[in-house]
């Protein structure tokens, strides 16, 4: 694995790092999605849907370049331990799994570091929302990704329930988060 150096600064301290070039090109990427949506939105305003797109576009190239070579048959426990060590420890995002079965797992995530950076978090917890679900349906492509709560909404935590296999009900989440979001953007704005 290649390293590189970051420089990371404090007040009058400077301390610098290794770093595998594998997380700073996640990190890089994360930024690019993440402020591609962002513009997305800022010249469509209202236009959830296309920041949702890349978004999860985003999520499923995750997928294909740091997880899909781990299996060829997915389980929920096979899906949540690459994520954990390839995408979330790289992101800086902290967090515990309360429940993995065999169809569904569930978590909360209370460390971010698009959340901490960014000054939207309406937007970061849509971006968080749809990068993880590109994941999801790239293992399992008739699963759902399920949100309770969102730091958007000034929770300490987001919480998600991954879905192997998404019930009819299930499937309307997408289109209800874009609500909320929606709602929460406009409330933003106000």
């Amino acid at each position: 694995m290649d390293e590189s150096l970051k420089k990371i600064e404090s007040g009058d301290r400077t301390v610098w790092i290794t770093q595998p070039n594998e997380i700073e090109n996640i990190l890089d990427r994360q930024k690019t999605a993440f402020n591609i949506a962002k513009e997305k939105l800022a010249s469509e305003p209202g236009k959830i849907e296309t920041a949702m797109q890349v978004s999860e576009a985003f999520g499923r190239g995750l997928f294909e370049d740091f997880i899909k070579k781990n299996s060829d048959e997915w389980t929920m426990e096979k899906w949540v331990k690459p994520i954990v060590g390839n995408i979330f420890n790289p992101m800086g995002t902290t967090a515990t799994f309360t429940k993995i079965s065999e169809d569904e797992a569930k978590s909360l995530i209370f460390r971010c570091h698009l959340h901490e950076d960014s000054k939207e978090p309406h937007i970061a917890s849509l971006f968080t929302y749809g990068f993880l679900r590109g994941m999801l349906l790239s293992a399992f492509p008739d699963g759902e990704i399920l949100m309770g709560s969102s730091m958007a909404q000034g929770a300490p935590m987001i919480e998600f329930t991954y879905k192997k296999n998404a019930t009819d009900e299930d499937k309307l989440e997408r289109e209800r988060i874009k609500e909320v979001f929606m709602n929460n953007t406009k409330k933003a704005e106000e």
